[in-house]
């Protein structure tokens, strides 16, 4: 798994694998139980074209953990920068947007260089 990742940034190299491993919780930071709920990571190029959408797994739901997988695949985009953001869908519909974490900036994806 090659690349970083900062509250409004994604940096992968191009053909590399990376997971985005998250655990939700509460304010009290009692786990959220997650089931039933959808995780999506959308990035969009420069034209507003989604060039990436990947569906988040569930790993374990009643300590509300989950993963996206950005596989070698997903990693194949040009090298660049694209708008990107990670969603939750619970089961009564409620849809959040939990990355970026500063909501008053977007957040990028950023294909490097391999070397």
């Amino acid at each position: 798994m090659t690349g970083t990742m900062t509250p409004n940034g994604i940096l992968v190299r191009r053909g590399d694998s990376f997971d985005i491993a998250m655990h939700f919780k509460h304010k009290d930071g009692t786990p959220l139980d997650i089931s039933g709920a959808q995780i999506f990571f959308d990035a969009k190029d420069n034209e507003e074209n989604i060039v990436l959408h990947i569906s988040g797994d569930i790993t374990d739901a009643t300590e509300g953990r989950a993963v996206v997988k950005i596989t070698p695949q997903h990693s194949k985009l040009d090298v660049g920068t694209y708008e990107a953001n990670i969603k939750i869908i619970f089961a009564n519909g409620d849809v959040h947007t939990i990355f970026p974490q500063d909501l008053s900036r977007n957040a990028m994806l950023q294909i490097s260089e391999g070397v």
